[in-house]
């Protein structure tokens, strides 16, 4: 009969082939080898189970590998604890981070981090004055969306005359930079 070793605090670079190798040191038969994964980023979480053979083989793994350094970090080696199918802990809630908005969602909008609210968005209420509704008033989606009429299409003079004013004696220039 098998029996199943958690390890834990193991270095995040450390392949499946690697604890593979380092727990069939000493003449063990390893079935199998599984490094726990993020769900979401697929990133290792820091843990495994490795299965060996019998009970003796793991006996001698938690000896030899108990607190003792395996890629660069000291790790955890137990016998794993079975859990009754359908028993899982509650998941442990996320701290809000930059700009996390209400439950920690990222941007304060869904779940999905998404750019819309869930759901309708209530009337925005100034203080002490009467609620503000921008409902059918608004005659398109923009808030600013015409720009003023300009009154001719006059140039804004600058300082200086343009190059053909120049060549026609309306301005006259000495060499002197000096005002």
């Amino acid at each position: 009969m098998s029996t199943k070793l958690f390890v834990g605090n193991l270095s995040y670079a450390i392949t499946e082939q690697e604890l593979r190798d380092a727990f069939a040191q000493g003449g063990r038969t390893v079935q199998s080898v599984r490094i726990a994964r993020d769900r979401e980023t697929n990133r290792p979480r820091g843990f495994a189970f490795v299965e060996v053979a019998t009970d003796a083989d793991a006996d001698s793994a938690i000896n030899e590998w108990n607190n003792k350094l395996l890629a660069g970090r000291p790790v955890f080696v137990e016998k794993a604890q079975e859990r009754a199918p359908g028993e899982r802990p509650a998941p442990r809630p996320r701290p809000p981070g930059p700009g996390a908005g209400p439950g920690g969602a990222p941007g304060g909008f869904g779940a999905d981090g998404g750019a819309r609210p869930m759901g309708p968005r209530p009337p925005m209420r100034s203080f002490g004055g009467p609620a503000f509704d921008p409902g059918p008033a608004r005659e398109s989606g923009r808030r600013h969306n015409t720009k003023p009429d300009r009154k001719g299409k006059e140039k804004k003079a600058t300082g200086r005359p343009a190059p053909e004013e120049r060549e026609r004696g309306k301005w006259r220039w000495d060499g002197n930079d000096d005002y």
